[in-house]
């Protein structure tokens, strides 16, 4: 049996989930090519699900507990987790693999649902000694806020699943409903645990590096008392009464407001930090900025009751909405934040293969946008489906470069 204390560091579980992103977007590009070929061996329903719960806990939530779990214990990249945690962390990780292996091949079915309960209960786990461990002062008051919001909404995230499952074992098949509850699992994990971890894991690194942003107690209040008050854009067909739509647009307004001031305060600081961070590193933070503002704008958008009806109901539109925020917001932070802090080796392969992988997930983005405007206008564009599949495969290729490059001796790159 592996010694997991001794034998496996942070760098070596940010590989494995590299490893485990690689996996989702090589599903992805199968599910691309199950468009243009018939593929009959080949379940989509089934290898969506896969796709799709892989990528919440084998890659994201996977990531997300190696680097906080790293951040509240002051564990450095090339060092051993706690024991707690690297059990808990493996557990979920062959989890997430159990998933990815019985949905692929089932479907929703006995092993599929007992490898997500799995997830669930251990994701429980990780919120209760994550909360405990936050009281250390190696965390700021800040940072604490940020990561405790965040394992508060991890929690509450699940409400969504078992609701789901309470209907399916209830032979319920009101879409409707059943589209409440896969909605707010997804608000809860998108908008609450990865937005919130991946701010507070930000601030710990400025506070690391001596930076003290502005109004950051405003910024984190507005983010936490909007959260879930925006869960009712999600599901548009829910005839909303008129205080309850105020208070919406109100808390969508605020997130704007509060994103702003923080982007705001940030830049000069950064630029008059000496030891800022290597020139991919700041090019990935500087396109999850632009990205997240994107999102931050279309949620207000959303906030329009007829277009968000409209928009929701036309597939393409919501795929690139929860890819923009997956991939091109949280991903791409990931990644950006495990080079600042070296759980990530930067060499120059590694350099050109994240490249790679941002420019197959801009162009992913592009694709589906254009796809879902375009249909909204009645404008036919042939090919994009061609177009999809070439930049799940050009993701493909950036993340096996990246993945080979962490086993590599190449020159590193300087700041």
């Amino acid at each position: 049996m592996i010694d997991f204390q001794k034998k496996i560091t942070v760098h070596h579980w940010m590989v494995l989930g590299t490893l485990s992103l690689l996996l989702v977007a090589a599903s992805g590009l199968l599910m691309r090519m199950k468009f243009l070929t018939a593929l009959p061996a080949i379940n989509q329903k089934f290898l969506l699900h896969a796709h799709s719960h892989f990528a919440f806990s084998g890659w994201i939530s996977h990531a997300l507990m190696v680097l906080i779990a790293a951040a509240v214990c002051g564990t450095g990249s090339r060092e051993n987790l706690p024991r707690r945690y690297q059990v808990l962390i493996a557990a979920n990780l062959l989890a997430a693999y159990g998933m990815l292996v019985s949905f692929f091949l089932q479907g929703y079915g006995f092993y599929s649902i007992c490898a997500s309960t799995l997830t669930v209960a251990l994701s429980y786990i990780f919120a209760v000694r994550c909360w405990r461990d936050t009281a250390r002062p190696i965390l700021d008051s800040h940072t604490r806020r940020w990561l405790r919001a965040a394992l508060f909404f991890l929690v509450l995230s699940s409400v969504g699943t078992f609701f789901l499952a309470y209907l399916m074992a209830s032979h319920n098949t009101d879409s409707k409903l059943q589209l409440t509850a896969v909605y707010f699992f997804l608000h809860f994990q998108y908008n609450g645990w990865f937005f919130f971890a991946c701010m507070g894991l930000f601030h710990h690194w400025l506070r690391r590096c001596g930076i003290v942003a502005k109004h950051p107690s405003f910024v984190f209040w507005a983010f936490a008392w909007s959260c879930i008050p925006t869960y009712f854009l999600s599901i548009p067909w829910w005839d909303m009464p008129g205080w309850l739509y105020t208070i919406v647009v109100g808390a969508a307004a605020m997130q704007a407001i509060a994103w702003g001031i923080g982007l705001h305060s940030l830049p000069g600081k950064l630029i008059g930090y000496t030891h800022r961070p290597a020139a991919v590193a700041k090019g990935l933070l500087i396109g999850t900025a632009i990205a997240a503002t994107i999102k931050i704008l279309l949620q207000g958008l959303s906030a329009i009751p007829s277009l968000s009806q409209l928009v929701y109901g036309f597939r393409p539109i919501v795929i690139g909405y929860l890819h923009l925020v997956l991939l091109a917001i949280i991903t791409l932070f990931i990644m950006a934040y495990a080079y600042m802090n070296e759980s990530l080796l930067i060499n120059r392969r590694a350099v050109v293969s994240t490249v790679v992988l941002a420019t197959g997930i801009v162009l992913n983005e592009v694709l589906l946008f254009l796809q879902g405007v375009s249909g909204l206008m009645g404008i036919f564009i042939g090919h994009i489906p061609y177009a999809l599949a070439w930049a799940a495969g050009i993701m493909v290729v950036g993340l096996a470069g990246l993945i080979w490059s962490q086993y590599i001796s190449t020159s590193p790159i300087s700041s």
